[in-house]
């Protein structure tokens, strides 16, 4: 009989992972959850091992079709392998290199084999690294700072090195220098385009964002003027300095021209000469507004060094007490839903304004929402309301059974027609991150049959039959409620586990395959039913 409601267990990793595993909750009981979130927040840097090794080992298809010399191009050669990571680490001057020659003596599938590459590797990470709250952690930053793959060329090709270079090490770090590194990043700086913001005429896209989406948020955004600023809450202390409560078009021109010669290396005009090629970071002075004043009420012109106007737009925002609201408001709905209980959210932002200064800034927010004050982690154990997106619901499907994710060719593509693609959310804001956002029967239709599809796929291997003991082959309500257990860890409503007994008595259910005693028609049987359940209303919710 499965119990009426998840284990702590379930439901605070649940949370706070790609999917609760057998393996996962029994470690969490031996030794205790706040010995489990201690180690995870702690992780080597980089790949774990196995890790490693798993992605250096598998191969993806690669094939296109010859392309002649013409006029100016070279041409390429005809390709049809199996090939190895080429491109997930390199470095952007290679990235930037290939992308440059792309059309012209290189294949364009080339460099759409870098998301390819990159898609396929998150898959692996968020369903077999030890680190989960890493893979957790590191696909919410992506968000937060989202690029879209589909606006530039350069932009997405770059992808691979902001995931590994940019956000992956610094998931637990410091937000400012997070921040900078973001903002420095050849992905965000040709996404929203400051890579050529000029000293004539200083784009506003990435000033914008920076105050409205990644930093202070659209709540204090005072219009115009700022005319509609609130009596007796225009102003914040900061480090000494008198900071406006919030911010306006001005602030936005303001920062637009402190961040003016915040570029990269593209062969533009330098100070002596032409800049190389190399998508590499670079202050060019040649790009640079001299004429910054006042933001947010901080006088800017008086800071004459490289980049150090720009540096204090980015210490002002990240200290700013809407910061901490905006962020850890944001990243409080993630783990817990729309509506996050209040203590956690003031717990956090106590923790990140606390914080600020230290290298493990993020981390130590993470501990305040985890644990609490008594280390407990008992909001965790609140009953879950947080819709998983079809990724999460993907990756928890393949926890959850035991299934060993290779790389799949099809991973940059699988997810798009749901909304869901990596990278692939064409605006700033990034991928809703609410209930309502994924509330859809027609996605739900479109999950099922993508499960199907996805794990009669070669890149994906388990065996249901090995799993399933002879026991449970009873009778139809106890195979079910092995798998529900497994995979939800609590009874289904009653309707629910109506469907299912009324599926696994059909001719082709498992009860019908195990009396045929055909292994190959159990396991289809079998994986039918875990995709059924993986689309129930209870095993959406994390």
């Amino acid at each position: 009989m499965l119990p009426p409601t998840a284990s702590f267990e379930r439901l605070a990793l649940n949370r706070i992972t790609f999917g609760a595993r057998e393996a996962d909750m029994k470690d969490v009981r031996d030794r205790g959850w706040a010995v489990w979130v201690a180690e995870q927040l702690a992780p080597p840097p980089g790949d774990e091992e196995a890790i490693i090794d798993r992605l250096a080992r598998q191969t993806m298809r690669i094939a296109y079709a010859v392309q002649l010399p013409a006029g100016n191009s070279p041409g390429w050669p005809a390709v049809d392998e199996r090939r190895r990571l080429n491109y997930l680490r390199a470095d952007i001057a290679t990235i930037w290199d290939m992308v440059g020659k792309t059309e012209i003596s290189i294949a364009p599938n080339e460099r759409a084999r870098i998301q390819q590459e990159l898609n396929a590797a998150t898959w692996v990470r968020n369903t077999h690294a030890h680190y989960q709250v890493r893979e957790f952690m590191a696909d919410f930053w992506s968000n937060h700072f989202n690029v879209g793959r589909q606006e530039d060329v350069y932009a997405a090709a770059a992808l691979a090195v902001y995931d590994l270079e940019v956000i992956r090490p610094r998931v637990f770090g410091n937000f400012r220098d997070l921040l900078e590194e973001v903002a420095k990043s050849a992905a965000m700086m040709r996404y929203l385009n400051n890579a050529v913001s000029g000293a004539a005429a200083p784009t506003e896209n990435y000033a914008r964002e920076l105050l409205e989406l990644h930093t202070l948020g659209a709540s204090v955004y005072r219009g115009l003027s700022g005319a509609a600023r609130g009596a007796g809450a225009d102003v914040v202390s900061i480090d000494g300095l008198e900071v406006a409560s919030g911010f306006t078009d001005a602030d936005v021109v303001q920062a637009a021209r402190a961040l003016s010669g915040w570029t990269i290396e593209h062969g533009q005009p330098g100070p002596s000469a032409a800049l190389p090629f190399t998508g590499r970071f670079i202050y060019n002075p040649l790009q640079h507004h001299a004429g910054s004043g006042a933001f947010m009420g901080v006088d800017l012109a008086p800071l004459r060094a490289p980049m150090a106007q720009g540096r204090k737009i980015l210490d002002i925002v990240a200290a700013h007490p809407a910061t901490a609201a905006f962020v850890c408001g944001k990243l409080c709905r993630h783990i817990f839903g729309d509506s996050p209980p209040p203590s956690v959210v003031e717990r956090a932002i106590f923790a990140w304004t606390a914080n600020r200064h230290r290298p493990d800034h993020i981390k130590r927010v993470l501990l305040a929402i985890l644990l609490g004050d008594d280390q407990s982690g008992r909001d965790m154990a609140a009953a879950p309301v947080k819709l998983r997106r079809p990724l999460e619901r993907m990756i928890a499907l393949f926890r959850s059974t035991d299934t060993n994710v290779n790389l799949f060719d099809r991973a940059a593509d699988a997810l798009v027609s749901l909304g869901d693609g990596l990278y692939a959310w064409p605006t700033p804001e990034g991928r809703p991150d609410s209930n309502a956002g994924w509330l859809s029967a027609a996605a739900a239709l479109r999950f099922w049959n993508l499960m199907f599809d996805v794990m009669d796929h070669p890149a994906f291997t388990t065996s249901f039959a090995a799993q399933t003991p002879k026991e449970a082959f009873a009778s139809p309500e106890t195979v079910i409620e092995h798998w529900v257990g497994r995979m939800v860890g609590h009874a289904l409503r009653p309707e629910a586990m109506k469907v299912l007994i009324e599926d696994v008595l059909t001719p082709f259910g498992v009860m019908a395959a195990h009396r045929s005693g055909g292994i190959a028609n159990i396991e289809k049987a079998l994986r039918r039913l875990a995709v059924l359940i993986a689309t129930s209303p209870e095993f959406a919710l994390r």
